[in-house]
């Protein structure tokens, strides 16, 4: 049981992570993308104050630096759900479960777009975790989309345990996938198709009737992780001390709306583990 959960190692979760520990919290931070690869990217960062003309790289890496010497427990896995128990948070991965009685959303900003009958069909044929899901698809033919060429993994154990898996990857498929049973399909998807399950999926040059849609993606859409999040937009709905709609759950970073400076973000890191931190006070004495 974590008393402060990060989900997301950019700045934001970061900056969240030291002050949290800095109060003498049980800080998680659960991170699979190596701490924030789009600023990694950076060629040069002009406008962060006392640090001028810094690459992205060595400003990541110094930011990692200091939250590390607090010695938060890091945990190298995606989030795929998270759900409200009684007074605390329950926060799945591929692999474990994790509990946490507060939460800082610190994601960024997802660029994948949900395709029709995603969210429809969620939970009924559609997943984003074959580690997870996969056994109940045994002996069944299944659709394998991925964004991310990490996923070919997930592709593979879906092929031993699958009839066949149709792959439609989203980008430049260099790799061969090594299990016979998976069909590479170059199209792109349209459109997820069902009554009360999961029945095909649709994509620009045919329609493949399969039982189950497995979507692979870096980040996804924010309101997969909670159904009952607020939102603005595409943006998470936060008040001034950075509380989401539901209890002990904060937001901080990009995934909070524009303006997507870094500056802003570590600030409103600090803000929303102060306001776990005082959450935390108020309802776990």
């Amino acid at each position: 049981m974590f008393d402060v959960a990060i989900i997301g190692g950019g700045p934001a979760g970061l900056s969240a992570a030291v002050t949290a520990s800095v109060r003498n919290k049980k800080v998680a931070i659960f991170d699979s993308s190596n701490f924030s690869p789009h600023l990694r990217k950076a060629w040069i960062v002009h406008n962060y104050l006392g640090l001028a003309n810094i690459t992205g790289e060595e400003l990541m890496n110094k930011f990692v630096e200091h939250a590390m010497s607090f010695k938060p427990e890091v945990i190298k896995s995606k989030v795929i759900g998270i759900t409200e128990g009684d007074g605390f948070f329950t926060i799945g991965t591929a692999g474990d479960i994790y509990q946490a009685k507060t939460i800082i959303l610190s994601v960024g900003t997802s660029h994948s777009e949900t395709m029709n009958g995603e969210r429809d069909f969620l939970g009924k044929g559609v997943s984003y975790c074959a580690t997870c899901d996969g056994f109940f698809y045994k002996g069944k033919v299944v659709a394998a989309v991925s964004t991310v060429p990490s996923a070919l993994e997930e592709v593979e154990y879906l092929a031993e345990l699958c009839s066949e898996v149709k792959f439609l990857p989203l980008y430049k498929l260099t790799e061969v996938p090594k299990h016979r049973n998976i069909t590479v399909i170059s199209d792109k998807p349209t459109g997820i198709t069902g009554t009360d399950r999961v029945t095909g999926l649709s994509t620009t040059g045919e329609y493949l009737p399969v039982q189950g849609v497995f979507i692979f993606r870096e980040t996804d859409p924010i309101e997969n992780l909670l159904p009952d999040l607020q939102l603005r937009g595409k943006s998470i709905f936060v008040d001034e001390q950075m509380s989401t709609n539901i209890a002990g759950l904060f937001a901080a970073g990009d995934c909070t709306g524009q303006p997507y400076q870094i500056s802003r973000a570590t600030g409103q890191g600090l803000v929303a583990a102060i306001g776990a931190v005082s959450y935390l006070a108020k309802n776990f004495k």
